[in-house]
């Protein structure tokens, strides 16, 4: 009864807080540009911070993170994107030499955890930034799918599962997570990028069918694996014992905690839409 009551008495907080996330997010896709790279580094490094805090990782090696973050968005993404394979190859190498250089003072425990870090959050989160800006006069519009499918499966699965939901999905993971609401979350989210394609037609000029088509496989996919990310980051949260990576945000947590789905889903639905013609 108290942790309703507590739930019940920090809804407000949640939805004030997550009404103003919202708002700074169209401000930032809308612009783009510098404003969403300014901020997609400062939630990279927050995110990194939050994470490396949880495997504990040592002060050293989060600090060698911090400039890796900056000098992939600043350098690779914004101005060398070809090149990115070669960074995160060189950065491997790198953090290599750095261990045996220093051996026995960090472990390969250490130096994989490290490398980890890097393409969980900065990595995978820059594809938001990738989508956004590599795609043309598209990417604006097909950016809001990462969110829309990610977001949306979240809210889709929460109602459906609250409402239906009878057989558990991975209860050693997430106890409240059911079959039925992420089927709930899957259609959801597919009916949102629908209704958005919709919206989208009467601005743009869109081959209506054709954009359907890609739209709806792409938040189905993006919704498969925006639950896989939300149950990754409750899987290592469980096993480091951990209620939330962070409380920057009221009501919600840690940077971790409201974009860990999004953070698996820019990657798939990018590479959903990267090798196909420069069109929705």
């Amino acid at each position: 009864m108290a942790a309703e009551q507590n739930k019940f008495h920090n809804f407000p907080t949640r939805l004030l807080s997550g009404a103003m996330l919202v708002v700074f997010l169209i401000i930032v896709l809308l612009l783009g540009d510098d404003l969403l790279l300014i901020s997609s580094v400062a939630l990279s490094i927050i995110g990194v911070i939050e994470i490396t805090k949880v495997l504990n990782l040592c002060k050293t090696l989060t600090i060698i993170i911090l400039p890796f973050t900056l000098f992939y968005y600043v350098i690779v993404v914004k101005y060398a994107r070809e090149a990115i394979l070669l960074f995160l190859i060189s950065m491997i190498l790198l953090l290599l030499m750095f261990y045996v250089f220093s051996y026995p003072k960090y472990s390969i425990k250490d130096i994989a955890l490290t490398i980890f870090t890097i393409f969980y959050v900065p990595v995978m989160f820059s594809f938001v930034y990738l989508l956004r800006e590599q795609r043309g006069q598209f990417g604006k519009y097909i950016v809001w799918l990462i969110f829309i499918s990610s977001w949306g499966c979240d809210t889709f699965a929460y109602i459906i599962g609250l409402l239906f939901g009878k057989h558990k999905l991975i209860e050693q993971v997430s106890p409240h997570k059911t079959i039925e609401g992420s089927i709930g979350g899957i259609f959801g989210s597919i009916i949102l990028g629908i209704i958005y394609v919709f919206v989208l037609n009467n601005f743009i000029k869109i081959d209506i069918y054709m954009s359907l088509i890609r739209v709806s496989i792409a938040c189905a996919l993006g919704a498969i694996f925006s639950q896989i990310g939300d149950l990754t980051a409750s899987a290592i949260k469980r096993e480091y014992n951990i209620k939330d990576y962070g409380n920057l945000i009221p009501g919600h947590g840690g940077v971790l905690d409201r974009f860990d789905s999004v953070i698996f889903t820019a990657p798939i639905v990018y590479f959903m839409f990267i090798w196909q013609s420069n069109e929705l």
